[in-house]
């Protein structure tokens, strides 16, 4: 895999514009306005390109990642989204995209890690309005065995989760729990803290039934 990149610095006035209308509306759902230090965007030009940076081999669902880099993320370029993914392209799906990502980043201002992957997953699934294009779990199976891996999986039940906790007990209170999460968290700890705060058995039945 390549190491070194050429890297060169233009600005694309659609996603300029997805860009500033996610960050927008993020402020808005988190509650403050990100003015310093925000995000960066690199479109990458293909496949080739996404996995050399990744530093492994992606399949086809993957179309953008932070790839653990401090406020900086990697998405295909609109142009070859089509082409180098198993995506159709369109405005909106690309923006949500945008949003999605710029999600991660607005939360770790809150609690700077990626775990729970379900729960990161499914704050961004939310809050970037991605559950309209979902269907509906009939019952959570599976969303707490993502806790720390990955995988097309963990978008299935995460967003719908997330939905729960704020129609449940309103999205200022899911906010605060945020702020009080320790990192590094366990497994074992954030169980333990999200039962505290809310009162509630972080498991299936209680999510099953309030679906």
């Amino acid at each position: 895999m390549a190491k070194v990149f050429n890297i060169t610095t233009s600005m694309d006035e659609k996603v300029a514009g997805f860009y500033a209308k996610a960050m927008e509306e993020l402020a808005e759902f988190y509650g403050f306005e990100w003015t310093q230090n925000t995000p960066k965007i690199f479109l990458v030009p293909n496949r080739k390109t996404f996995n050399d940076l990744y530093n492994k081999e992606t399949e086809n669902w993957v179309v953008g990642s932070t790839i653990n880099s401090n406020n900086t993320f990697f998405v295909l370029a609109p142009e070859v989204y089509e082409a180098e993914s198993d995506h159709k392209y369109s405005d909106e799906e690309y923006f949500k995209l945008i949003k999605h990502e710029l999600s991660h980043f607005y939360a770790r201002n809150f609690f700077d890690d990626y775990k729970p992957i379900w729960f990161t997953e499914g704050i961004a699934l939310y809050s970037a309005g991605q559950l309209n294009e979902q269907r509906r779990p009939k019952e959570f199976i599976k969303f707490l065995d993502y806790y720390g891996k990955g995988g097309a999986g963990v978008y299935a039940e995460s967003g719908f989760v997330v939905e729960i906790l704020i129609r449940k007990f309103g999205k200022k209170k899911f906010l605060k729990m945020l702020e009080g999460i320790k990192v590094p968290v366990t497994e074992k700890g954030f169980k333990k803290y999200f039962e505290k705060f809310f009162g509630i058995e972080l498991s299936y039945k209680w999510f099953n039934e309030n679906l």
